[in-house]
Parts: structure tokens; sequence; C-alpha cells
């Protein structure tokens, strides 16, 4: 039996950690590949690939697309932005065919997102 695809709504996710040094980001995108292979069936990662994002320092892009048999295939598009040791995670989630019906009001959303610094180790993000 197959999911009715409309139940199936695009979503963002935003989150955030802390690294322990300002060069790990890298690895830390690495581990993130890891642990969604390992968790996802089928998976394709893209990336990562640099990005420009207003206050970051540093700002990396992954593509992950997987299938899910009750939906179809669903794709992530998890956005790493880093300032000093804060890491904030920007997450698309949306299935494929959709992708091209929200892609620009996400990456308007995205567009719109602010580092806001509370501290060196606690900044936050503001839309």
């Amino acid at each position: 039996m197959k999911m009715n695809q409309a139940a199936v709504v695009a979503s963002v996710g935003v989150g955030q950690d802390t690294l322990g040094s300002e060069s790990e980001l890298a690895e830390y995108i690495e581990k993130q590949k890891k642990l969604i292979e390992g968790y996802l069936k089928e998976t394709k990662i893209a990336g990562p690939q640099a990005m420009a994002f207003a206050g970051a320092q540093e700002a990396q892009l992954i593509f992950v697309r997987h299938s899910v048999a009750s939906a179809g295939n669903v794709l992530h598009a998890q956005t790493y932005v880093r300032l000093e040791r804060w890491l904030g995670i920007v997450t698309l989630t949306v299935l494929e065919e959709q992708l091209k019906a929200v892609r620009a009001d996400y990456e308007a959303f995205v567009k719109g997102l602010r580092i806001k610094p509370q501290s060196v180790d606690a900044p936050v993000v503001k839309s």
C-alpha cells in the first residue's frame, strides 16, 4: 500500500551544536554523513560544498537522498554555518518531486536568517 504523498509535507528544522575547535567543521560533517548512512537506507550524499551565509565564518552544504518505500525519494538539504566554535544547522526535508515547488521559499528563508552572537560560544540564529 502506497502512502498518500500529499500527506508528506516539506519541513525545515534548525539546530545548533558546539565544535571542539574552530577547525573541526569538516570532521563534524564527515561524522554526520556516516551517521546518516548508518541510519537511512539507500543513501546518496553530495557535498560538502562551500557556500556564503551572512555572519558566518564558514558555511557548508550537503544533500542527502534516500528512498522511503511508502513515499518515494526524500531529499535533505543540510546547511552547516560556523561562527568560531558555534555551529548552526538548517535542514530542509522534502519529497524529491516537491523540491521545485518549495525551493524558492526555502532559499528565501535561509537567506533571511542571521546569526546574532550572544556570547563567543553561544550565538543565536534569528529570522
